[in-house]
């Protein structure tokens, strides 16, 4: 896993970091990908990077870690892709993915405990 790190994956998720245009879809794409069976043992922890990704795209949230952020999308970008090491429609096609996602979440927990903690702040003071 360490390896995705310097992977084309990364290389593309600064690309869309750089282009809110391109960042937006991603998140249209991620929603669309939410849905699929098969990602239970990781949908909560997928929803958490998509809502992160999305709190930043819309500027809500701004004391992120850049070099976390790539990651989340770089991520993103790969679970959404068709093109990953083992494809979604075969039967164990979504263990990449987890595998991944369960990874990253590991490499970018800090990050993720402080925005939730963001996020409870916020919702704190609107009550």
């Amino acid at each position: 896993m360490k390896g995705f790190l310097s992977s084309k994956w990364m290389e593309k998720a600064r690309n869309y970091v750089a282009n809110p245009k391109k960042l937006k879809l991603l998140l249209v794409q991620v929603g669309a990908y939410l849905s699929k069976d098969g990602l239970s043992n990781v949908k909560n922890n997928l929803l958490l990077m998509y809502h992160y990704l999305q709190d930043i795209a819309a500027g809500r949230y701004k004391e992120y870690n850049t070099s976390k952020l790539l990651l989340v999308v770089a991520v993103l970008i790969y679970v959404i892709s068709p093109f990953d090491f083992i494809p979604d429609m075969l039967p164990t096609g979504l263990l990449d993915d987890s595998s991944l996602i369960l990874w990253a979440l590991k490499e970018v927990s800090d990050e993720l405990g402080n925005y939730k903690i963001h996020k409870e702040l916020k919702n704190d003071s609107n009550d």
